[in-house]
């Protein structure tokens, strides 16, 4: 009797979980799909061949002539903002390689020098300031054309302490405008990092293993995480490129939902506010399913699931940055006090030099310190430089290449069903 009573107390204590934990079993869902009838090669086909005409769809050539179709279709001036349109220099607005490390700084210093004198005609800046640097021009001509006595006197001390001021105005403005649109770089490169590694552990977990608990399940979910993740990465492109006017363009339409979704999907999927949010949503729910039927390690899904995370918050910091710009105070007054500074420089000039002159260097000032400005001006909005449609290409073809794998490990996958 004594025996028994101590056997039951070490069978309580070697099953019984230690005390304050609770051991939860979560009931997992599997599936009855034969092993047999699955194999790899036509999910990778079918999802290629939908990847491949998505990216025949949306341009990849990055040549100046693009990147002016891809600002008129969201309704914007190229002229103004993209940089080497017609001058064939390199641009912010396309990524750079090799070539175009060359031709940006690998000349001699006199050769990039006179590349930008020439092709000085077709700059942005030039472009936006010319009318300013006219009205200007006139007005210091009209000053100094006076009769001295009419003109009061003024020290150049002064004017020198407003035009300080105004360089730090125009340094910490332009800092700010800068700051955005490298914050703006940094999430598209981080949400290029973020789809390779969700489509790399998807395809090696769900994809190649053979071992998965439902094998057709796996496969079409894996490819869905690709088709929601190329979906995501132009739907964000288009919601921060232009208004919902865009998507009546052939660049920004809703092409791409129509190829990777199913269509009932794809119309309900079109209709919603925040169109990159809600696929995040579908992949999550895509991906756990996997997970409560087994065929997702819940290291894995874990892993995922922070990595859907950080998408969420690329998506929130993209739309942080577009819809809160550089305050509008902190910008008209340096608008308004540049307009004050060069509105009586031509006072302290009166008499110095002849009218010509003086309209000329006037001339010069405006170009150089209003330039600052409109350099400012030209990279507040980020999303509007940011080269979103090449990354978005990238994108692209890090998912076609997470499918993809060597032709003998895709002939012992194929072999394994």
């Amino acid at each position: 009797m004594i025996v028994t009573t101590m056997g039951l107390c070490m069978c309580a204590l070697v099953v019984s979980p230690p005390r304050g934990r609770m051991n939860i079993v979560r009931p997992i869902q599997r599936c009855g799909t034969p092993l047999a009838t699955t194999t790899v090669r036509p999910v990778l086909e079918e999802l290629s061949a939908q990847l491949a005409a998505v990216r025949a769809l949306r341009p990849s050539d990055q040549s100046p002539e693009v990147q002016m179709s891809l600002w008129r279709a969201a309704g914007l001036n190229p002229v103004y903002k993209v940089s080497g349109i017609i001058s064939g220099e390199p641009s912010y607005t396309r990524l750079f390689d090799h070539k175009t490390w060359k031709q940006y700084t690998g000349r001699p210093p006199f050769r990039r020098w006179f590349a930008a004198i020439r092709t000085w005609r077709h700059s942005t800046i030039l472009t936006a300031l010319w009318p300013i640097m006219l009205a200007a021009s006139a007005w210091a001509f009209l000053v100094a054309s006076l009769p001295t006595r009419w003109l009061p006197r003024t020290a150049a001390g002064p004017h020198g302490l407003i035009g300080s001021a105004i360089g730090l105005l125009l340094v910490f403005r332009t800092n700010n405008t800068y700051q955005r649109l490298s914050e703006a770089r940094l999430l598209w490169g981080r949400a290029v990092f973020l789809c390779r590694e969700i489509a790399q552990n998807a395809a090696t977990a769900l994809l190649f293993d053979p071992d998965v608990p439902c094998p057709t399940e796996a496969k079409r979910a894996a490819a869905d995480t690709c088709r929601y993740l190329g979906a995501w990465c132009w739907e964000l492109n288009a919601k921060l490129t232009g208004p919902s006017s865009i998507r009546n363009t052939d660049v920004y339409s809703d092409n791409v939902l129509s190829i990777l979704l199913p269509k009932a999907e794809a119309e309900w999927m079109s209709q919603q506010r925040s169109r990159p949010l809600v696929l995040l949503g579908a992949l999550r729910r895509n991906l756990y399913r996997q997970f409560r039927s087994g065929n997702l390690p819940a290291h894995l899904h874990r892993k995922l699931e922070q990595n859907l995370e950080d998408l969420n918050l690329v998506v929130g910091g993209c739309e942080r940055l577009f819809s809160s710009p550089v305050p509008p105070t902190m910008s008209r007054h340096v608008v308004r006090s540049l307009v004050l500074w060069i509105a009586t420089l031509p006072f302290v000039l009166a008499g110095a030099m002849s009218p010509i002159s003086i309209a000329l260097w006037v001339s010069l000032i405006v170009y150089i310190f209003v330039g600052i400005e409109e350099v400012g001006v030209q990279v507040e909005q980020p999303f509007e430089i940011v080269p979103m449609t090449a990354l978005c290409n990238i994108i692209m073809a890090n998912l076609q290449e997470a499918i993809s794998a060597p032709p003998a490990e895709m002939a012992a996958i194929e072999g394994l069903f």
